[in-house]
């Protein structure tokens, strides 16, 4: 398996990753796109349901995004107008008696869930073996979210949810501690964790007056790193969740959404989250730069409170084939 020349790791984990956000594929809409260094279709019958395929038609090889259609619950390809459902099978040609019996666009996986559309991807081909938790968005008003294109890697980005002394360099708060053991349960990471204002010597030390905060971190799979983080003691709702899916070797999209829970009245909710949630997307590029320019340690000078980096990547070597 290729490697990215300056992360010198597996590009393409196993497992879900985002392609798409829900509100981004109505009903009947086709979209070509490039993911695992491979061209891609998704598409999204009329009655609802998102597919997605190898790109290109296993006719005569037209990319079946570029001027593909769909007609009731299947997808037509633009050059001969052959008809995939969304199994992949062609149901129809309007041409000829006998459809080939390789005549079958290769079928990706897909969960679509708290607004976003998620693919499977395994680099031997085999079929999805965990699936990806929902997590609670009742109280939630709807996600905003944001996209980036960057040089680096779904374990780069993910290892951030557990690096909690870059907070303070990177993003100026405090250094956070785990409160218990992280919970690991087969393709899911996740920590409890608070402020820790007395970690840092003096010299780095942040005011005493800034906001403590509280709350969890969790990374789900290969390429999905959230929190659920807000201020100690402060009745506030905040659900920050950054998508990681690699477009080729060297490349990743990423994919950040916000959401606030309801305060007590509209007006407070909205004015929260037009405060807050700009300031997320600016703290997510401010870790750009980093993932942009380092390298992979694969052997990292790690010091005694650090133990948990150690503990996510041997929990994350279960996504290479």
């Amino acid at each position: 398996m290729s490697k990215s020349r300056r992360i010198d790791l597996p590009p393409y984990p196993r497992g879900w990753f985002a392609v798409a956000v829900s509100d981004e594929l109505g009903p009947g809409e086709v979209r070509p796109l490039h993911f695992f260094g491979q061209e891609l279709v998704l598409f999204r019958t009329q009655a609802g349901e998102a597919a997605l395929f190898d790109a290109y038609c296993p006719h005569l090889g037209a990319h079946l995004g570029h001027g593909g259609t769909v007609d009731g619950g299947v997808l037509t390809c633009p050059f001969h107008a052959w008809r995939f459902s969304t199994e992949g099978t062609c149901v129809g040609m309007p041409y000829g008696k006998r459809i080939p019996a390789a005549a079958q666009a290769r079928k990706w996986s897909v969960l679509e869930q708290n607004g976003v559309i998620l693919a499977w991807h395994s680099p031997d081909g085999s079929k999805p073996d965990w699936v990806m938790r929902k997590h609670d968005d009742g109280n939630w008003i709807p996600a905003k979210w944001k996209r980036w294109e960057i040089l680096g890697h779904p374990q780069e980005v993910c290892e951030n949810g557990v690096d909690f002394a870059h907070l303070r360099f990177i993003h100026g708060t405090h250094i956070a501690r785990l409160t218990g053991p992280p919970t690991i349960d087969g393709a899911y990471f996740e920590s409890e964790i608070e402020s820790d204002p007395e970690a840092l010597e003096d010299r780095w030390s942040i005011d005493e007056t800034s906001v403590a905060l509280k709350g969890s971190n969790h990374i789900w799979g290969p390429g999905l790193v959230f929190a659920s983080i807000g201020p100690k003691g402060a009745d506030l709702d905040v659900c920050q969740r950054l998508y990681c899916t690699p477009i080729d070797g060297d490349r990743v999209q990423l994919l950040g959404m916000v959401n606030v829970g309801r305060l007590d009245s509209e007006a407070a909710t909205r004015q929260f989250a037009d405060a807050l949630i700009p300031e997320v997307f600016a703290q997510w590029e401010a870790d750009v730069p980093i993932w942009e320019h380092k390298v992979y340690r694969p052997k990292p000078a790690l010091n005694e409170r650090e133990g948990e980096i150690v503990q996510f990547r041997h929990w994350y070597q279960q996504f290479y084939a």
